[in-house]
């Protein structure tokens, strides 16, 4: 582990002008146009979504001029009167007895529903919600609500639409200002978008003894072989933010060439989750202004759901070698460790005494080298546009094993850019840059590529 960084900003991540510069392979893989043509994953970037092309440039809000400062105004900064996206919730249900929620993007049935004469009809929101609400359930964030059986049934029809589906960050859900950006930017004509809100997250209740980690793959898989049940033939298309990120780029590797998503695209991943690790906890502003919120975070999520979690201090429910990635261990959902866990400052901590122990990992440095995408990234067969900030305070900038790894990939074109923060990319009007990429490429992609 690296000693901690002197508390110096880089002088160089330092400014509003960014640039894109493209990690690629020498071979990309090359695309079917629905005109017969052929174009390689680089070219039709350039051509098609010109925003992220090699040398592009693009401006930020130059009194965020560090990833730090971006950062900190995306998580503190008030985005109420931004983005502002209806939400219907459906709670879907696994195999496994246990539930996440999806929120749809309603704003192409909602805004005609609550907004009378330009004005939202906040009161006419709030009679819905009361009315859809689940009992014993946790209240929603605001504009979203559980949807009606009649909208159930709409929503899970056989759509011919492509379907994006998002997949958040470790201490987020839909509500999130950056989420709901890249729902608000997309075309509700052409698409249906749902955000995934992982066990636990977004007021979403834990039913059995298992949160998320990077290997939590299954709910996703799960989704997307539901929605493809009813209309085989379907675009899918996925989006990860941060964690989501990991996730989502884990089971495209998993999937390998069975892979059923069309296209994909991440923001910021910690792609490399011990390089990701230093940086939250030996550099001297990110470990004071970022590590400890998070890991509060994730103690807070165990506590609120320590009904259906916790364990006696004396459990002995599995033998080890029943442990395994993707079936969690529930012994670590302890009384006392939840007493201890509330003094945590750090990330490392959380996952040292959780998530690690959980799946069967002696340390969480041993998890985050087993479980970071980086890892499943050789194995990724279909096209994945991933955008990371080199001043990003979460992730860190992109080593070298990082870069060989792209490299080695055709599939996959790697967007470095030298300013954005933690996906922030915030410009003077505080609208995000790399979420308007994002929502083109998907856009365009299903206009020209087969």
């Amino acid at each position: 582990m690296a000693p901690m960084s002197l508390p110096i900003l880089n002088p160089l991540h330092w400014g509003y002008n960014g640039t894109v510069k493209h990690v690629k392979s020498n071979s990309m893989v090359e695309l079917d146009l629905q005109n017969g043509d052929k174009i390689k994953f680089d070219e039709f970037v350039k051509k098609y979504v010109p925003g992220v092309d090699d040398n592009a440039h693009f401006k930020l809000n130059p009194k965020l001029f560090t990833g730090y400062l971006q950062s900190m105004y995306l998580t503190a900064g008030d985005f109420s009167k931004s983005f502002q996206v209806f939400y219907g919730r459906e709670i879907f249900k696994f195999k496994d007895g246990g539930v996440a929620s999806c929120d749809y993007v309603m704003n192409d049935v909602w805004d005609k529903k609550y907004f009378s004469e330009g004005k939202y009809d906040k009161e006419a929101f709030k009679k819905d919600e009361a009315a859809t609400h689940l009992e014993g359930w946790p209240r929603l964030h605001p504009r979203t609500r559980h949807l009606t059986e009649e909208e159930l049934d709409q929503v899970n029809g056989e759509h011919e639409k492509p379907l994006l589906i998002i997949m958040h960050g470790l201490c987020g859900g839909s509500f999130e200002a950056i989420i709901r950006s890249l729902c608000d930017k997309m075309d509700l004509n052409k698409f249906q978008v749902v955000v995934l809100n992982t066990r636990g997250c977004a007021r979403t209740k834990i039913t059995t003894k298992q949160l998320f980690s990077a290997y939590a793959t299954g709910d996703l898989r799960e989704l997307i072989d539901s929605k493809l049940s009813k209309n085989p033939s379907r675009h899918i298309y996925t989006a990860g933010f941060s964690f989501g990120s990991t996730i989502l780029s884990n089971f495209l590797g998993e999937e390998g060439a069975n892979c059923k998503v069309k296209a994909a695209a991440t923001l910021c991943n910690p792609w490399d989750l011990v390089h990701s690790s230093e940086k939250m906890t030996f550099d001297f502003w990110s470990s004071r202004m970022f590590s400890k919120a998070v890991s509060q975070f994730l103690v807070r999520t165990v506590e609120v759901n320590m009904n259906a979690l916790e364990q006696p201090e004396d459990v002995n429910n599995e033998v080890e070698e029943e442990i395994s990635h993707h079936k969690p261990s529930t012994h670590v959902f302890t009384r006392s460790n939840l007493k201890k866990a509330k003094k945590f400052s750090t990330t490392v901590e959380f996952d040292q005494t959780f998530t690690a122990p959980s799946l069967g990992f002696p340390s969480a440095l041993e998890y985050y080298d087993a479980a970071g995408s980086i890892n499943r990234l050789p194995s990724i067969k279909v096209p994945l546009l991933a955008i990371n900030a080199e001043d990003d305070p979460v992730v860190g900038t992109t080593n070298e094993k990082l870069t060989s790894a792209v490299e080695g990939n055709p599939n996959v074109l790697y967007c470095s850019t030298d300013l954005g923060g933690h996906l922030s990319y915030l410009d003077k009007n505080n609208d995000t840059w790399a979420t308007r990429q994002m929502a083109h490429f998907f856009e365009k992609f299903e206009d020209v590529v087969n």
